[in-house]
């Protein structure tokens, strides 16, 4: 029993010498690498600091010769002394500096979002009067190169008016308005313009028309009437320009396309001048040419519009969408 307990306390010493020598030799080892960081400096460089912008991190501090890198964005954190980052949100970052494992510096950087750069030459062209008449037929086209599709607003309501290159919209009431035209479906690149719409002139919107009583006409005895006398004609009574409907028109179409009606038969409807300019799936064209293309065709005719001038039957211009069967838009 006294030699076993013997060589247990023999052990228990050698043991903890072991432990002592090792201790001291890593503490040797670490002072011997330990230099001393009072002051950490490092330095940020970059052209932008925006998303995506490359960032560059050096490190400055004397004497030291190990790092870890935190960036504030829960990136990976890097070990070198010049390192490089990126960042692909904008906000404020604390970016942190570890230097030899006991000496710390932080700074604060705010990266911005990224401006985006435009392309003059892709927002709408199109020219627009200074001022209008309420119920006068405002025309506009779109000016732009290689465009091929078109969202109109003419300040009066939420929604596109027009889907064509050329278009047209009447005002129902007065003040500024904002005409604004998309292309191509880029929402970035939308022109806008103003415009004043005028109201209807007091003389126009109340206008009464006073009938005079029907004189009396004189008896003339032309026998003792002097030389010099000259009985007047009565005036003509002005000639009415004779009023045609959405549907009755649209039928007159449909007859002219199987040839069963002449264009000539729609000169009092235009006042004399069947051949004025109107619009075809959002194209100009003439009523004449209109009527020689759809001669002995099928046709469906899906929007039709009249424009009238004021204070009268006389048609001003038309717009109409349709199809021919078989052969696509006109």
């Amino acid at each position: 029993m006294k030699n076993t307990s013997t060589y247990l306390d023999k052990s228990v010493i050698y043991t903890f010498f072991g432990v002592f020598f090792l201790s001291a030799s890593m503490f040797a080892f670490k002072y011997s690498k330990y230099a001393p960081c009072e002051d950490v400096s490092f330095k940020i460089s970059t052209n932008n600091y925006t998303i995506g912008s490359l960032i560059k991190f050096e490190d400055q501090t004397e004497g030291a010769n190990n790092w870890h890198w935190n960036f504030g964005d829960s990136t990976l954190t890097s070990t070198q002394q010049k390192p490089l980052h990126v960042y692909y949100k904008p906000g404020e970052y604390q970016v942190r500096l570890l230097v030899n494992g006991i000496c710390e510096q932080s700074e604060t950087i705010t990266i911005l979002q990224k401006k985006e750069l435009l392309d003059s030459t892709k927002f709408p062209v199109f020219k627009i009067p200074k001022t209008i008449e309420v119920g006068t037929t405002l025309i506009v086209e779109d000016q732009t190169e290689n465009a091929s599709s078109w969202e109109w607003r003419f300040g009066e309501t939420a929604e596109a008016n027009a889907k064509t290159k050329l278009a047209s919209y009447i005002y129902k009431e007065p003040g500024f308005k904002t005409i604004s035209l998309i292309i191509n479906g880029e929402l970035k690149y939308i022109s806008k313009q103003k415009i004043e719409v005028l109201p209807l002139k007091e003389e126009e919107e109340n206008t009464f028309i006073d009938i005079p009583e029907k004189p009396s006409e004189p008896v003339w005895d032309i026998k003792e009437a002097p030389e010099t006398t000259v009985i007047k004609d009565k005036p003509d009574t002005p000639k009415l320009v004779p009023y045609i409907g959405h549907e009755d028109f649209k039928e007159k179409l449909i007859l002219v396309s199987k040839e069963k009606m002449s264009p000539n038969q729609f000169v009092d409807y235009f006042c004399g001048d069947v051949n004025k300019p109107i619009i075809v799936n959002g194209k100009n064209t003439t009523f004449l040419v209109f009527c020689e293309k759809i001669k002995d065709k099928k046709i469906k005719i899906k929007n039709f519009e009249i424009f009238r001038d004021k204070g009268s039957n006389c048609i001003k211009t038309i717009t109409i969408d349709y199809k021919k069967s078989g052969l696509g838009l006109f």
